[in-house]
């Protein structure tokens, strides 16, 4: 068969070349805009009427090792109903837009060549419609339509190929050369791996995977749905005033109804007809319908919380915080609702809100729209979520109601729905550790049953609030229940704590409390025919004296200076332990991690021989663990912190392992108060001083100092770095640079040489990290490896690369937020000096 040829117009408008011009895209962002065409390729012909049996989205990445050599292909290809030779024309002329807005995830039509056009130079599309004999073909190569200026481009009629009767397939190729702003761009995509790929995009598309709306596979392996770790919804809390609070509440609500041009999706006003803007007499009515959930996760984290903020089944926020947990009064004073008490959140959910809308690139949600406005005033009220606030007492919003029975954990178990342990020495409940929660959360990630429903779980919540009961054995001769401590069966005389008589003529099983062998007689306390030395006061005994000669304590007596006798007798602080302890020596580099386990003693800590009690005592080991009697007149009488002794013991510490510095060269500096003075500032700085401004200060300092190496980390490509900052970033670095008094007529020769970076602002800088966090590490920056880790294999080195970044990007969000907070509380600040400090230690020389 032959193939006819066809003209398509792809002469883009000109303000679609000025978006292209100027928008940044991250390259998980362009494939997921090419995902959702063919989302809603499946969309639309379930609103035309045709079903499509298991709609599958099948996307193949080239490998790393393609790329290096300028090889490889991304391909995209749907099942779905595929396109009209007409259809096929507007998605591809960038500045299309459907007139459907409402049903669909694409708003833009310049969405298509956006994506495939950072991607790589060539684009080829092929689609097929089932009903029709032949199928639509177009190459798009970006690079000769530049060099030839001409739009017009070839399309072909052409018989359809093997094994494609229906659908659209997408190949790009022809990677970008160096120089090129897009050069980059898809060996980024390729460098997050395909683990990462796959479950960001089973995060973004949830609710659609989970419902097998859609399965999608990325290099022949599904892309699994996200689950939440959340409560079931028949577990609840209750509250004074507000009964039974349940740990899901599900959504479906109309908040309002909208007359919507079905041409060009104006508002058409009640007492009209027709649309005012292109005269069209079809109307459509809108529903803002909000549906999902919102509920309490398992375990509480200081990033894993928020609720995903959906459109057509993509999530386009992940954890939102901002928008439920905050809020801006009349005065324009921030109130931070959420966390309270902590810096740790639970409340999680999935919001779907298909009829908002979005910005071009999906980045959020328009939030100066009105259909924004009333959503969330419907999903979290007009007012602070704390109930004293003006106002919340007229706000009966779902997530008012969860606020209300989930804002804190005080106590463990039923009572804040929060697992734990009963504590029998404390008499009293206590959370779970950290690591059990860990654990618990891989058994759900894995789906095992108990786990992924919340069976498991629930246990630890109910055994925190129920005293264990003691256990009754058996006796296996009588079957009569006895206590647990009990040797011998109170019923029957059985043994049931057996030991041997230690008499070698006898060896038989006898009680193993007994004294003496009820058999032959023989006592069976073992003669020790060693000297002992005493636990208190040292002194060496003979060994047939039952009693020190010098101090008369018993054999048997146990030091209450010793290790033992005070873990036993201690609890731990976490507040006063220091992990990871390490501090700025005089020479420039940093002291030695060592960890400090900080415990408080149940009692005095009294010597032996004294009579005056001592405020701490400290053991130095692997790791320095220090007992300190908080009690203590020292802290009660004289106004001195604990934090303050600590910090003196382990200067000392730091002090004599550093040794070599005490020298003339660094004279004054070296010494035992500037590293208390170090410690006390680096871990309880708001404890001690409470100012905020002192943070801020130190914040600011290390981004200057971070600013300053921008230019050689990001040399080569820092060009490109200007032209992919968003209108907003760049008004904000003129501002900054007329405030300074820089002639902003030199922002060209900046762009060049890199010294624009220095007048980014916070955020702006943890956003480039953000996009290029290999240029960070590996000494350039940070001395941490990154792209140099190597020898194990990508799904390996992959997942520890993504965590190296998420840790480095939360301490940068923390420090970032906190500079521009003007009113922080403590617990943020003191969040925020451990995010500092942490990131000053990874310093390279």
């Amino acid at each position: 068969m032959s193939r006819s040829k066809i003209k398509f117009d792809f002469t883009p408008d000109p303000n679609v070349l000025v978006a292209l011009t100027f928008t940044a895209i991250l390259p998980l962002d362009a494939l997921c805009e090419l995902i959702d065409n063919c989302i809603d390729s499946f969309q639309s012909a379930t609103l035309s009427g045709q079903r499509i049996d298991s709609p599958l989205i099948v996307i193949e990445l080239p490998r790393p090792s393609e790329l290096s050599r300028g090889e490889g292909i991304i391909r995209i290809r749907d099942n779905g109903p595929g396109l009209t030779a007409e259809m096929a024309e507007k998605i591809i002329r960038a500045g299309y837009s459907s007139k459907n807005k409402f049903d669909s995830l694409g708003l833009f039509g310049m969405g298509f060549n956006i994506s495939t056009g950072k991607l790589g130079q060539v684009t080829y599309l092929y689609t097929a419609r089932k009903e029709e004999t032949e199928a639509t073909e177009v190459t798009i190569d970006l690079g000769e339509i530049i060099r030839s200026g001409n739009y017009d481009l070839d399309a072909y009629r052409t018989p359809k190929r093997d094994g494609i009767e229906r659908g659209t397939l997408i190949e790009i190729q022809k990677w970008w050369p160096d120089g090129n702003s897009n050069s980059q761009f898809v060996k980024r995509l390729i460098q997050y791996g395909m683990p990462a790929l796959r479950a960001e995009i089973g995060r973004r598309y949830a609710t659609l995977l989970r419902e097998k709306k859609v399965r999608i596979v990325v290099n022949k392996e599904n892309c699994e749905p996200f689950y939440h770790c959340i409560w079931h919804e028949s577990r609840y809390v209750e509250r004074r005033g507000w009964g039974q609070i349940p740990a899901k509440i599900n959504i479906n609500k109309v908040i309002y109804n909208q007359r919507k041009c079905s041409e060009c999706a104006a508002d058409i006003p009640p007492e009209l007809d027709g649309c005012p803007s292109c005269e069209s007499s079809y109307i459509r009515t809108v529903e803002e319908r909000i549906t999902g959930w919102i509920g309490i996760q398992r375990f509480d984290n200081a990033t894993l919380y928020g609720i995903d903020l959906i459109r057509n089944g993509r999530a386009i926020r992940v954890g939102e915080k901002s928008a439920f947990f905050e809020f801006v009064d009349d005065f324009k004073k921030t109130i931070y609702d959420y966390p309270a008490d902590s810096n740790y959140g639970r409340i999680v959910g999935e919001i779907h809100l298909n009829h908002v809308p979005v910005d071009f690139l999906k980045q959020d949600f328009i939030r100066t729209s009105q259909e924004w406005i009333r959503a969330m005033s419907f999903l979290r009220g007009e007012s602070s979520l704390q109930p004293k606030q003006p106002n919340a007492d007229r706000n009966e919003s779902p997530v008012f109601k969860l606020y209300q029975g989930y804002r804190r954990v005080r106590t463990f178990g039923k009572i804040d729905m929060y697992m734990g342990y009963w504590d029998p020495d404390k008499n009293e409940p206590r959370r779970i550790d950290r690591e059990v929660e860990q654990e618990y959360y891989e058994k759900f990630l894995r789906k095992e049953p108990g786990y992924f429903d919340d069976t498991e779980w629930w246990k630890l919540v109910e055994q925190a609030t129920t005293p264990p009961v003691e256990e009754l054995p058996l006796c296996p001769y009588c079957g009569s229940q006895n206590i647990k401590e009990h040797d011998t069966c109170g019923s029957c005389g059985g043994i049931l704590v057996p030991k041997n008589c230690i008499n070698p003529d006898c060896m038989q099983e006898i009680p193993k409390s007994a004294l003496l062998c009820p058999i032959c007689g023989i006592s069976q306390t073992p003669k020790i025919e060693e000297p002992w030395t005493c636990a208190i006061c040292s002194t060496r005994n003979t060994a047939d004296r039952g009693t020190c000669a010098d101090c008369g304590s018993l054999r048997s007596a146990e030091s209450t200076m010793s290790y033992d006798y005070l873990r036993k007798h201690s609890n731990k602080s976490d507040e006063l332990s220091l992990p990871g302890c390490s501090v700025l020596l005089a020479d420039g580099s940093y002291s030695s991690l060592v960890d400090v386990h900080t415990y408080i003693t149940n009692g005095p800590i009294i010597p032996y021989g004294q009579k005056e009690s001592i405020p701490l005592v400290i053991f130095k080991g692997e790791f320095i663990e220090i007992f300190i009697d908080k009690s203590h007149m020292v802290f009660r009488n004289f106004r001195i912190r604990p934090e303050q002794m600590i910090a003196a013991e382990v200067a000392l510490f730091i002090y004599d392992m550093n040794k070599q510095l005490s020298v003339k060269q660094y004279q004054g500096q070296h010494t035992l108060s500037n590293i208390e003075w170090q410690i006390l500032k680096g871990k309880w700085s708001e404890v001690l001083e409470d100012n905020p401004e002192k943070i801020r200060s130190d914040i600011i300092s290390f981004f200057n100092m971070l600013k300053e190496s921008l230019p050689d980390m990001l040399d080569g490509i820092v060009a490109d770095v200007f032209d992919d900052l968003n209108e907003d970033v760049k008004k904000a670095l003129v501002i900054n640079m007329m405030n300074k008094g820089e002639d902003i007529s030199r922002i060209g020769e900046m762009k060049q040489d890199g010294t624009f970076l220095k007048y980014l602002d916070e955020e702006a800088v943890s956003s480039l990290f953000q996009a290029y966090p290999e240029r960070f590490f590996d000494g350039l920056f940070w001395k941490t490896p990154y792209s140099q880790i190597s020898g194990l294999p990508e799904a390996v080195i992959a997942p520890v690369r993504s965590r190296i970044k998420h840790t480095y990007g939360n301490c940068l969000a923390d420090i970032s937020g906190f500079a521009r907070d003007r009113s922080p509380e403590p617990g943020i600040s003191q969040r925020a000096r451990m995010s500092l400090e942490y990131l000053l230690q990874k310093v390279a020389n």
